[in-house]
């Protein structure tokens, strides 16, 4: 962790601990919701934490597929449960499939794709819970809108992701999903700009909480830096912003939140 990291988040906690007065409410409504990770035993898995580094660092597809390969050399000698390793595999092939499709090789991403709803189903048989398994549907169904166009798909994901909601709030994927459903998703679509902001900062708390992975606490920065900025909080989003991109330096949203600020 940088000096600079860690002098935003000295001022970050104590801002928040006094913003948590005024969400008091939410938080005492909630005070289970997101407290399940079905992903613990995998916060420090080192093959996965370099595929994510590689792929939202932007270092080349080629490094990714490499990244990807290693992983799955690995992901079934590491003693977690079955279907925790197959979900791990599905959702690195669905970071995979879209690093693809954003780097025009819809072949690939199309292969990763049913790679991935391949190892959900193998999941699901071997007992993954409907919320884990659901988290990656509902992102299987919004990457293959990007990657085929389907209408079909892309329309399920908000449908997907709302039943999570409304019958798992307790698992902690649901809770970041939902909060980047609603700070993206256009009015007309279910977003809420204001509830997902709400959300982030709920997802933040649980995670100093308990504990997340890394690709997790981005996930918070990322969308904390998105909804402050939505907000008009610019020096909340550009704090953000700088403690995401510490992780990861190459999503778009993020730099150009940070360039806007210190241009």
């Amino acid at each position: 962790m940088t000096m600079r990291t860690r002098d935003l988040m000295r001022r970050l906690l104590l801002m928040l601990m006094i913003a948590a007065a005024g969400l008091s409410g939410l938080f005492a409504a909630a005070d289970q919701t997101g407290r399940v990770n079905y992903y613990a035993d995998c916060m420090n898995d080192t093959e996965y934490a370099t595929l994510l580094k590689h792929v939202f660092d932007d270092d080349g597809l080629d490094t990714a597929l490499a990244d990807y390969a290693a992983l799955m050399q690995t992901i079934m000698s590491k003693g977690y449960d079955d279907w925790v390793s197959y979900l791990m595999s599905a959702r690195a092939a669905l970071i995979v499939a879209r690093y693809a499709n954003d780097k025009d090789q819809k072949a690939v991403a199309e292969a990763y794709m049913n790679a991935a709803d391949s190892f959900v189903e193998t999941a699901r048989s071997l007992g993954a819970p409907q919320s884990a398994a659901g988290v990656l549907e509902a992102l299987s169904s919004s990457f293959w809108y990007l990657v085929d166009g389907s209408l079909s798909k892309g329309l399920a994901f908000g449908r997907i992701v709302g039943d999570l909601w409304d019958e798992h709030p307790e698992d902690f994927h649901v809770l970041l999903l939902t909060a980047d459903k609603y700070l993206h998703s256009p009015g007309i679509a279910g977003g809420n700009k204001k509830k997902g902001l709400e959300l982030y900062q709920l997802a933040e708390v649980v995670a100093m909480e308990e504990g997340c992975a890394v690709w997790d606490q981005f996930s918070i920065y990322a969308g904390l830096a998105v909804g402050y900025d939505k907000a008009k909080e610019d020096e909340l989003a550009y704090q953000y912003a700088l403690l995401a991109s510490d992780i990861y330096s190459a999503d778009p949203l993020v730099n150009e939140i940070i360039s806007n600020y210190e241009g």
